[in-house]
């Protein structure tokens, strides 16, 4: 229970003493007076035996003699004593032989806390018999006067109480008294000067210790007031500075932010959001985020703010509304949170109209010839993948057609690449004008095309005869005559072509076969076509011969790593790159890209790679000990896709990493385009997780495989290698030196190093260095060799520079 007595801490404090001294008068009272009553209990007990032990002799010789008168003057002489109410003497028989009693009508109030406080007080014996002879005279019994003695313990202690209440209610008094002089007013004082402080706005309290408590709990308290009030002040300076701060940051921030309640309304904006909008501050205060999207958009738009879960961020592509209509492309970066029980979404928009325009041109660089605007490698590729998989429940027929112009190099030559750009453009178009409805025409590269018809209705006589006419058509189309400035070219096409169905193609396979079919037309004469068909059996045979040998080769230690060297702009070397030999018995090598996709296949990859790995480390290591290898160098060595996709693929780098003592950033895994076409997801994961041990990751081949160009952005890549079939046409290809160059400068643009593979000659070298390219690998440098005359080279500094 709580007992709020007043106000003031004078006068909690004042109540609560005289409570308390009140209280510990009547505990003291208590106690004297049960000490009291316990004395009396034992008071009558001895005074009643007494009179009991005087009185027993002549009440036993009244009884004896039966003198009642004797006995009557027995019984009246008790009754000389205040506290006995009655005396009665008995015969043998228990009849009343004499009594005697005083008058009493105490009140109510005695007889019941007599019967309260002294229920065991109520008679008191004595049996009478003659001398020692058990003979039973009578008995005596006396009854006290309880209400009297009660009445009379009452008195004393009421007496008691009365002094014991006037005495503590004084030294109550004194002790409040002293409480005020001595802390009261002393914080009342600290109070009103804490308020006029408050009132004032002062950054400084003036001295608040009171006088005389310097060293004491209040002085301390004084102490901690000022300390607190200078620390809550220089807080509020801090807090408006830090207020305007934010204002200024949100004001000038680059990006548009809109503060939005959970309804959609604005309450807040920059700058940013003005200039993004095409509306002042005052009429976007107010105004709903629907206003800004489309309905379309808005609707997919507020599903996703209703759904989006508190303190979850989210980033998001999509469309804005200016003030004049026009739809501006944002990228969103929200967050919904609840403050002081209310929800708010905050949005920081970025106006990505730049970066989508040069999306779009990275895109048509990547999937489109810059010279004929047709699809390219990429684009075919990927329309050949998509074939595949829009049809898995439908069987469908479809044929690839690889052309190649007829002695395209003679008329390039002759009359220079401005005219062979010019023709090829024309013969793009004239492909374009003939193709059907879903046909794709891609150009490869130099003077190579592929038609890919996805789609070929009817029976297989009726396809084969569509096939033909439209070859035929090609051949027609490419042989008229094209005036190409102020020259009128003949040209002719070899044509390969390959029919494949709907069930899983695959797309190198399939531009393998019609590139074989394309030498056989050209074998036949140029100008006509040929259909691809396969050998089954001598493949097979082929395939089976070489599946034999990799077990063998693995098993007896066949393989053996080379190295060449990477080089800088100066021609300096910057590190290797390890390539898998296999020797046959003859001196000459297995091609790597011979026995590399069968080992894929049979499921041998893992092993060789790994093998590469382990010999790949234990060769830097010594390297290192011996003083061979630089400190700036990189060991470039390749993964395959199903190596990498091994989920002990990054204990294991870690392994050896720690085995042989190698630092990570002497090592730059290089991996495929292809790798990344499956759980993107999961590679990124990966790949963090091994830029994040410090070794490097470079993506091999670039250009030539089949994924997005998106993934350069989000992923740790720290070099990209162009691929040797660019370079090689570089001069003379200028489709080849646009994608070099666009490479290059998106490249640049990501903060990404470039190396171009395929160097041979110091034509592409001083080419590659005007376009900007900073990293070489070729056998300009230096063709691949082994260890030991990899270190010779060194020595003898054959790949350390390059004569300019």
């Amino acid at each position: 229970m709580q007992f709020a007595f007043t106000g003031s801490l004078f006068g909690k404090q004042a109540g609560a003493t005289l409570l308390l001294a009140v209280v510990l008068s009547l505990v003291v009272s208590a106690v004297t007076f049960s000490s009291n009553l316990s004395s009396s209990r034992e008071f009558i007990t001895q005074e009643f035996n007494a009179l009991l032990s005087v009185i027993e002799k002549p009440a036993t010789q009244a009884a004896f003699r039966i003198d009642q008168v004797l006995a009557q003057q027995q019984m009246d002489g008790l009754m000389q004593n205040k506290y006995l109410l009655k005396a009665e003497m008995l015969d043998e028989d228990g009849n009343l032989f004499a009594s005697s009693s005083v008058e009493s009508n105490p009140p109510r109030f005695y007889s019941e806390m007599a019967n309260w406080l002294l229920p065991s007080i109520d008679q008191f014996e004595l049996v009478l018999r003659y001398e020692d002879r058990n003979i039973i005279l009578g008995k005596i019994i006396l009854t006290p006067n309880r209400e009297h003695l009660i009445e009379e313990v009452l008195s004393q202690n009421a007496l008691l109480l009365l002094g014991s209440l006037i005495k503590d209610i004084l030294l109550a008094s004194l002790i409040s008294l002293f409480f005020y002089y001595l802390v009261t007013r002393p914080l009342q004082n600290l109070t009103i000067l804490l308020s006029e402080s408050s009132r004032k706005s002062v950054d400084s309290l003036p001295n608040l210790i009171p006088l005389g408590h310097e060293n004491d709990e209040l002085g301390e308290l004084s102490r901690v007031f000022i300390s607190v009030w200078q620390k809550l002040s220089d807080t509020h300076v801090a807090l408006e500075y830090n207020i305007v701060h934010t204002k200024a940051i949100i004001a000038h921030a680059g990006d548009a932010i809109f503060l939005v309640e959970e309804d959609g309304k604005i309450c807040l904006v920059n700058k940013a959001s003005e200039t993004l909008i095409g509306r002042s501050e005052e009429r976007l205060l107010g105004s709903y985020m629907g206003e800004f999207h489309t309905a379309k958009d808005w609707e997919s738009f507020n599903d996703l703010l209703s759904s989006l879960a508190l303190d979850q961020p989210l980033t998001l592509e999509t469309h804005y509304l200016s003030d004049n209509g026009i739809k501006v492309p944002v990228e969103i970066r929200l967050i919904k949170y609840m403050l002081q029980h209310k929800v708010e979404v905050l949005l920081l928009v970025r106006d990505i109209s730049a970066r989508k325009e040069a999306e779009d041109r990275i895109n048509r660089l990547a999937f489109y010839d810059p010279l004929t605007q047709l699809p390219n490698r990429r684009y075919l590729l990927d329309r050949l993948e998509g074939f595949g998989k829009g049809n898995k429940n439908t069987q469908t027929t479809g044929a690839l057609f690889f052309l190649d112009l007829d002695r395209f190099k003679n008329i390039n030559d002759s009359l220079g690449h401005n005219i062979g750009d010019n023709l090829l453009r024309l013969v793009a178009t004239d492909l374009e004008n003939i193709a059907r409805n879903k046909i794709v025409t891609a150009r490869l590269g130099g003077d190579e095309f592929v038609v890919l018809w996805p789609h070929i209705e009817g029976t297989p006589e009726q396809i084969s005869e569509k096939i033909t006419v439209f070859a035929q058509e090609i051949n027609n189309v490419c042989s008229m005559p094209k005036k190409v400035g102020f020259h009128e070219l003949h040209i002719t096409v070899s044509i390969g072509i390959t029919i494949f169905d709907s069930v899983k193609p695959d797309a190198t396979l399939l531009l393998k076969q019609a590139d074989t079919a394309l030498y056989k037309a050209k074998d036949a004469g140029r100008n006509t076509y040929r259909f691809y068909s396969p050998e089954m059996q001598a493949m097979s045979d082929e395939r089976m011969a070489m599946d034999k040998s990799l077990h063998d080769a693995i098993e007896n230690k066949e393989f053996e790593l080379y190295f060449q060297p990477q080089n800088a702009f100066d021609g300096s070397c910057i590190g290797a790159e390890v390539l898998i030999r296999w020797p046959r018995a003859d001196g000459s090598f297995t091609p790597p890209d011979v026995f590399i996709p069968i080992a894929e296949e049979i499921g041998l990859i893992t092993e060789i790679g790994d093998w590469v790995m382990e010999e790949s480390f234990r060769q830097l290591s010594k390297w290192i000990k011996e003083g061979v290898w630089q400190p700036h160098w990189r060991l470039s060595i390749n993964v395959s896709t199903i190596q990498f996709q091994q989920a002990e693929f990054l204990v294991a780098l870690e392994m050896l990493l720690m085995k042989y003592a190698v630092l990570p950033k002497y090592i730059d895994l290089e991996i495929t385009e292809s790798m990344l076409l499956g759980d993107l997801t999961v590679s990124r994961k990966k790949m963090n997780k091994i830029r994040d041990l410090g070794v490097f990751l470079s993506i091999d081949d670039f250009g030539t495989g089949y994924s997005s160009l998106k993934y350069l952005k989000t992923l740790p890549i720290s070099r990209l290698k162009i691929d040797q079939s660019f370079v090689r046409d570089l001069l003379v290809d200028s489709s080849d030196a646009a994608i070099i160059a666009a490479i290059i400068a998106m490249a640049e643009a990501l903060g990404i190093e470039v190396i171009a593979e395929g160097v041979e000659t110091e034509m592409h070298y001083l080419q590659l260095q005007q376009m900007d390219c900073h990293c070489f690998q070729g056998y300009y440098f230096g063709f691949p060799v082994p260890a030991q005359v990899f270190v010779e080279n060194i020595n003898t500094s054959k790949i350390h520079s390059i004569k300019q």
